[in-house]
């Protein structure tokens, strides 16, 4: 693995150190006088050998929203994951990392008009809606988007719901957005949800996939043939966590 930021401070320590070990290290060498933070990069690959173990069907996308520190970003890069971007400075961001287009889901539903042109540029075609103002945008600056049409399916037992911010509902507004798509002769390749971030309720994903199952075959009904379902994230990440009963 090869990390390219050279301003980032990268130690290999031993077995016995922790989080506040680092931190006291840090602080009693005299040197540090700038905010700074912790991260086990080892975690960080070790959490990837487990998703690709226990969803090895289901490749990671990472939301770069979350932690966009380069060092993160090129430990994920490395491992070959693909990007979550919701804006032109994330997909300018991986992109300089050597990112390619491919591995890049333009997941934000309602984008600016300049942030569409950009992923237009860029070739990022893989991205999100959720309302027919976005498909008529899209119409108009980039028709040959593949497009992922978003719904909201909510855990009941979550961190921060996104529901009310994201999402069209699957059974009232998906069987018109996907109608008015097939009208403007765009191309719908799958479907996506996030059931929240924080989700402490595993049963909302059988939710969620259920509600998409039913978006996969209103979408067939108009001559689509869907092949991606994107689950989003609320995927636990604490040490003492496990993503093994979702």
């Amino acid at each position: 693995m090869k990390l390219t930021n050279m301003e980032e401070r990268i130690h290999i320590l031993h077995g016995q150190s922790t989080t506040w070990s680092v931190i006291k290290d840090i602080v009693s060498s005299n040197n540090q006088e700038d905010a700074f933070y912790v991260c086990d990069v080892g975690d960080i690959i070790r959490k990837h050998k487990i998703w690709k173990a226990m969803l090895p069907r289901v490749e990671p996308f990472y939301a770069v929203k979350c932690n966009d520190n380069l060092v993160v970003l090129e430990v994920l890069n490395a491992l070959g994951t693909g990007f979550d971007c919701a804006s032109k400075a994330e997909i300018n961001k991986v992109m300089g990392l050597g990112v390619s287009s491919d591995r890049i889901i333009f997941a934000n539903p309602a984008k600016p008009a300049s942030h569409l042109r950009h992923a237009a540029e860029m070739g990022v075609g893989l991205m999100t809606f959720d309302s027919d103002t976005e498909l008529h945008k899209i119409k108009k600056l980039y028709p040959d988007a593949r497009l992922v049409i978003r719904i909201r399916s909510d855990a009941v037992d979550v961190q921060c719901q996104l529901g009310n911010k994201f999402g069209c509902d699957a059974n009232l507004e998906a069987p018109s957005l996907l109608a008015l798509a097939a009208h403007l002769d765009l191309e719908v390749v799958g479907v996506s949800f996030h059931v929240g971030s924080g989700c402490r309720e595993p049963a909302a994903f059988n939710r969620a996939i259920r509600a998409a199952k039913g978006v996969f075959e209103q979408a067939q009904r108009l001559g689509y043939n869907l092949s991606l379902l994107d689950i989003g994230g609320g995927y636990p990440g604490g040490k003492a966590e496990s993503i093994q009963q979702i």
